[in-house]
């Protein structure tokens, strides 16, 4: 069976799932999944848990902490007043209707721990532990919301980044189905480093329940977003391989006034002359390395030499690829504008037209050309 096919199967049960148990249905959620996880610690915040290891089950209420430890192919599992269980797997469960926190900390990565609702099952990997959070979807998507978007903003910009969020996750619901759960916690999926303790963005979830982003014909789509997209957003082409018929350039005025809108950067001569030669320049002039882009391009020129700017960008940790080049004595000044790819949902843009007024279908139709907000339950999966 072929790679869309078995994504289309998966879609389709999964969206059986939403309709028979209603949005509130559970997620797995991999978590601390790019870290070594060697000896984790998690700490009941609230509510009534029961822990389940080693043909053991224990109560635990808020205070009570577990220390989990890698052992081989199996688990050490030590709870304080308690022997130490030798397990294959432990299983945190809450009981029902309770508004149960848990704590996870990785006890060798340092930084504070993050906070989770709902469920933990942790397993022994084959290099590290797998700890998945088994999570209500609508307080995942919260979690996410809080996580890419921040805390500031109002009602109708939180609702457009729950929009985004939520397709996100249908798109990519069977990613690491091979690893044990649904989708990580990182950039590689959707950032989540746990609970939303925003009300405002768990209500944006909820008001948004079910709503998702498609083309024309029905089907999921890619929707990005980024920080600040200093004035114009980006073809989708000019980033990644492909032109996406709903992610073209788009002027935005919204922006420009934010923190994040302008940037600056110097480097010396010797510096950028030496990158550039690397890459097939030959330097004839001083006047050739000027270069100005009073809107977005895909190529920086110098003379007859022709570079990606998204390159640049990435080889020189740029904010962005939306500046210009000017050359000053023995530096190199680059004068840019926004921060991120630059393509889809600009979110100080987004953020400030929700606070003039605008409302959540307003804000990702000035965004995404051609889509529509509709309900998961008619939704497509993408066959291509």
């Amino acid at each position: 069976m072929s790679t869309s096919r078995r994504r289309y199967i998966f879609l389709i049960v999964l969206l059986v799932l939403c309709t028979v148990l209603g949005y509130g249905r559970d997620v797995r959620i991999g978590l601390l999944s790019y870290e070594d996880l060697f000896s984790l610690t998690i700490k009941i915040q609230s509510g009534r848990y029961e822990l389940s290891a080693g043909g053991k089950m224990l109560t635990l209420t808020p205070g009570g902490n577990i220390l989990v430890t890698k052992a081989g192919e199996r688990l050490f599992v030590s709870v304080a007043g308690q022997e130490t269980i030798v397990a294959d797997s432990l299983i945190l469960r809450h009981s029902e209707g309770a508004d149960a926190v848990f704590s996870l900390r990785n006890n060798i990565v340092p930084g504070p721990p993050g906070q989770y609702n709902d469920d933990l099952v942790v397993k022994p990997g084959i290099r590290s532990l797998l700890a998945v959070n088994v999570v209500d979807i609508n307080r995942y998507l919260a979690g996410v919301v809080q996580s890419e978007a921040g805390y500031k903003g109002s009602l109708e910009y939180f609702k457009a980044q729950a929009v985004i969020a939520r397709t996100y996750f249908y798109m990519h619901s069977d990613r690491h189905m091979q690893d044990g759960y649904n989708i990580c916690d990182r950039t590689h999926c959707q950032v989540y480093k746990g609970m939303s303790v925003t009300e405002i963005i768990n209500n944006a979830v909820l008001i948004t329940g079910g709503m998702v982003l498609t083309n024309k014909d029905s089907i999921l789509v890619f929707a990005p977003f980024h920080a600040n997209c200093g004035g114009q957003t980006e073809v989708s082409g000019n980033v990644w391989l492909n032109n996406e018929g709903h992610l073209k350039s788009v002027t935005d005025p919204y922006c420009g006034f934010s923190a994040s809108a302008a940037w600056s950067r110097e480097i010396s001569l010797e510096k950028w002359l030496d990158y550039l030669s690397g890459h097939g320049y030959r330097h004839n002039k001083l006047s050739d390395l000027g270069f100005d882009q009073l809107s977005r391009k895909k190529y920086y020129r110098a003379g007859e030499f022709v570079f990606p700017l998204s390159k640049i960008r990435l080889d020189w940790d740029l904010r962005s690829a939306f500046f210009a080049v000017e050359v000053k004595d023995s530096s190199i000044y680059l004068d840019g504008r926004g921060y991120g790819h630059g393509v889809g949902l600009c979110q100080d843009g987004a953020r400030v037209m929700a606070d003039r007024g605008f409302r959540m279908r307003e804000i990702l139709n000035f965004y995404f050309s051609g889509l529509l907000v509709m309900d998961i339950k008619d939704a497509k999966a993408d066959l291509m």
